[in-house]
């Protein structure tokens, strides 16, 4: 009996460990053919190895999708602030992905690869 409870825990143990996160986002090859060149861009700027590179392409696409969604929900103002959120929030995985280096310059280049769009208020008179 102890052996059995012993192979069954060993089991779920394993299956556990090498379980792994389903992707958040569903991206269309658009999405995806973007991601790969924003992730060409980064990578000339920034020398990710070849850990890195498949990594930071997800996470560009990922985003991609999820500023996307935000660009389809939101408009004006409150599209800026989700966008802004965002883009917050995907430096701040940039930042456990990078090293201290790459990080620095990609803070640095965020902005001129990937602009955050500017929102003309036409609610003033």
């Amino acid at each position: 009996m102890m052996k059995y409870l012993k192979t069954l825990i060993f089991i779920c143990i394993t299956h556990i460990a090498f379980a792994q996160y389903p992707d958040t986002t569903i991206e269309t090859p658009e999405i995806r053919a973007k991601a790969e060149k924003l992730t060409a861009i980064y990578d000339a700027k920034l020398g990710l190895d070849g850990t890195q590179l498949p990594i930071f392409q997800n996470k560009v696409a990922d985003y991609l999708t999820l500023s996307k969604e935000i660009k389809e929900s939101y408009k004006g103002k409150e599209a800026l602030d989700k966008l802004t959120q965002l883009m917050v929030k995907e430096s701040l995985e940039m930042k456990d992905l990078l090293t201290r280096i790459q990080y620095n310059q990609y803070k640095k280049i965020r902005q001129s690869v990937q602009p955050l769009e500017v929102v003309v208020n036409t609610d003033e008179k």
